[in-house]
């Protein structure tokens, strides 16, 4: 995902008030009335404010129904850079407001693209020795077992097991080891192993040629 998509506004366009400085107006956030001191000079510029009752307080972008609306549907990303605010103001705004990390479209959106991306980085691509048991060790002290399904989800591919692979068909296979075909079938494509049915060579049958003499004629399946 570029920058451009990444930072796209999903519901825009977003009008700010009509407000002038020293207007009065009331802000969602602060949860008070406010008089408007600027403006922002972000790619959206918004109106920044102050409470009415604590006139040494630090000006502050104006949160109306518009901006509440991007903050709730928005990602935290798009937030921030088209209206120029930065993580904690984005973070203090969608805990007031009871917006949890993932909880708007914008940011289930830029949270699967980014997982996508990094699926597809490690995807197919086989880990070390080290990896495989740096893993093993993490999944035992976390107890990660627990999460397992009872079956054969839950249970190591012996070699027992293995050499049947290619041997039999998969769904004798999978009668044997009570296992799925569908599993059986990714296990030994997973080998490298070609199934049964491609080692199979029929047996030729015997036939007599027109001049009696017997021919032994094979089919190679």
């Amino acid at each position: 995902m570029n920058n451009r998509e990444r930072l796209k506004l999903l519901f825009g366009p977003y009008e700010p008030p009509r407000l002038r400085r020293k207007d009065r107006a009331f802000c969602l956030y602060r949860d008070c009335d406010v008089v408007i001191t600027s403006w922002t000079g972000a790619r959206i510029s918004w109106p920044r404010c102050r409470a009415l009752h604590h006139r040494r307080g630090r000006p502050a972008v104006l949160v109306d129904d518009e901006l509440l609306r991007a903050i709730r549907t928005e990602s935290a990303e798009a937030i921030k850079y088209w209206f120029g605010v930065g993580t904690y103001t984005v973070w203090s705004w969608r805990k007031a407001f009871g917006i949890s990390q993932w909880g708007t479209e914008g940011s289930r959106r830029l949270h699967q693209a980014l997982s996508e991306t990094g699926a597809a980085v490690l995807r197919d691509k086989p880990l070390s020795t080290e990896q495989v048991e740096l893993r093993r060790r993490r999944a035992i002290k976390l107890k990660l077992v627990r999460y397992l399904k009872p079956g054969y989800h839950g249970r190591w591919w012996t070699k027992k097991e293995k050499a049947l692979l290619g041997k039999l068909t998969d769904e004798i296979v999978a009668r044997r080891v009570g296992r799925p075909v569908n599993g059986v079938r990714i296990m030994r494509t997973r080998l490298g192993i070609p199934s049964a049915n491609d080692r199979r060579r029929k047996v030729g049958r015997n036939r007599r040629s027109p001049r009696g003499i017997t021919v032994l004629s094979s089919n190679p399946g």
